[in-house]
């Protein structure tokens, strides 16, 4: 039996994501969650079939040792799903609020869980398998995206030296690419005069471009969680 640590269970891809694993049985299920009134709220049906981790700014996931611990088995699957694309402002606008709160959000809290989860793994002789969800936008500069961009891309650069410290373990960062969510829907009501494509998203969900999450949840857990079916680093949702 393996323990799955889910962030991000509350929204979008993470919150199908989170269903498909304990419908499918593919795991002991560790929800990492921030709003606990929202948790409860969507998974009101599940609570009996999966654990839970509430966490905070400083969290340091000390916790959460103890109950990947507490858990059968001797593999562990990090998902890392907990990311903002919010807010959407050109560099010069942000307040120093905003820069602190995102670089906590996107940055600080999935390297600290990683790094946690990783000397874990490691010191207990677990198996480890990190998923990441990643980004076109890691490595493409958008306007208004800076906040997005910049944390994707170092967290892609964080995995890179996990993978390369530790060979035993297994580390992918799949892109999910274009999938019908709620980020979707902000990125389509974002100022033209912040992000200047704007108008090409809104074609994307007019022209029925943009994927089912329920697809992309089904291959990633095919794909890394119940099985490892990786060919490289980084790999792409395939339709």
């Amino acid at each position: 039996m393996r323990t799955i640590v889910l962030t991000g269970a509350t929204g979008g891809l993470g919150q199908v994501l989170a269903r498909k694993i304990i419908q499918e049985k593919c795991g002991n299920l560790i929800c990492i969650y921030r709003n606990e009134d929202k948790f409860r709220s969507l998974f009101s049906d599940l609570l009996s079939g999966m654990h839970s981790h509430k966490t905070g700014p400083d969290d340091d996931y000390a916790l959460l040792e103890d109950s990947i611990l507490a858990l059968p088995g001797k593999e562990v699957a990090l998902i890392l799903n907990a990311f903002s694309i919010l807010p959407l402002k050109s560099v010069g606008e942000y307040s120093v609020q905003e820069m602190d709160e995102m670089i906590n959000g996107n940055i600080r809290q999935n390297i600290v869980l990683l790094n946690r989860v990783t000397g874990l793994c490691r010191r207990k002789h677990l198996e480890l398998k990190i998923i990441n969800l990643d980004s076109g936008a890691s490595g493409f500069p958008l306007r208004g995206w800076g906040n997005y961009c910049a944390s994707k891309a170092y967290i892609n650069s964080f995995l890179s030296v996990t993978a390369l410290e530790n060979p035993d373990f297994k580390v992918v960062s799949f892109d999910p690419g274009v999938m019908d969510t709620d980020m979707q829907r902000q990125i389509r009501e974002t100022d033209k005069k912040v992000f200047d494509q704007v108008d090409t998203f809104i074609s994307y969900k007019e022209r029925g471009l943009l994927s089912d999450p329920s697809a992309v949840a089904e291959q990633l857990i095919e794909r890394y969680v119940s099985h490892w079916k990786a060919a490289g680093m980084r790999e792409k949702y395939r339709p």
